[in-house]
């Protein structure tokens, strides 16, 4: 069942769990969120979209005057959306990438040669850190495909899990923490990537709408298996 994290006439948002498309793709043997919301609301349309692997915010409209309002405020940069990011290695203190992008082979990204590809701009912050892995706050300035994970990668701290732009392997519990109980059971199968809060132009010209989303279980634990670990200093 869909958790809703806002409605009112102008736009529900959900909290999208990991493992669905944002919108119908080819291939798909589940049903696509967008599809899933109309059952809750059948004059929604998708506003943006979050990768299969990815949780969190989504916004949708409801309504084609809302549609337009939303798609505007998207694209003109004041849709400020902050994401929760699990990556490798130790990353010390905040880092800006403003490597341009460019589409690869089979819908992949990847950073552009000079001069070439689409302005992109990443601000990453660690808020806490444990040798191997880092917890990190990112906040996209712009909009592009894979964005932030391939903005990631490039500064040298991939998602802990990333099939396409790191390391393809799921983690089990004894990768976060060797005193684990079920050490190898897996920990984290999935992008450790969550989208915690848009703050967006409501639509109906109410000010800002501000949806924020608690971190899913899998990420919540994987993080309280890191802690334990760093507690018992293993």
């Amino acid at each position: 069942m869909l958790r809703v994290l806002f409605r009112d006439d102008s736009v529900i948002a959900i909290d999208k769990p990991a493992g669905i498309a944002t919108v119908p793709g080819r291939g798909d043997a589940r049903p696509a969120l967008s599809q899933m919301v109309r059952e809750l609301a059948p004059d929604a349309l998708p506003v943006h979209r979050l990768d299969r692997g990815t949780t969190g915010v989504v916004l949708f409209a409801l309504g084609p005057e809302a549609h337009r309002a939303l798609n505007l405020a998207f694209e003109s940069r004041r849709a400020e959306k902050i994401y929760f990011a699990l990556v490798r290695g130790d990353l010390r203190e905040g880092r800006r990438c403003e490597e341009p992008l460019v589409a690869g082979r089979r819908g992949a990204m990847r950073v552009a040669p000079q001069g070439e590809g689409q302005l992109a701009r990443t601000d990453v912050t660690p808020i806490d850190r444990f040798v191997a892995f880092t917890a990190c706050e990112c906040r996209p300035r712009t909009g592009r495909t894979h964005q932030v994970r391939v903005h990631l990668a490039a500064l040298g701290h991939p998602l802990a899990v990333d099939p396409r732009y790191g390391h393809p392997a799921p983690l089990l519990r004894r990768d976060l923490d060797p005193g684990a109980t079920r050490p190898d059971e897996p920990a984290l199968s999935r992008t450790p990537l969550h989208a915690a809060s848009l703050r967006v132009p409501h639509p109906g010209g109410r000010g800002y709408l501000l949806v924020e989303s608690p971190l899913p279980p899998d990420l919540a634990e994987a993080i309280e298996l890191l802690r334990a670990a760093r507690r018992r200093g293993a």
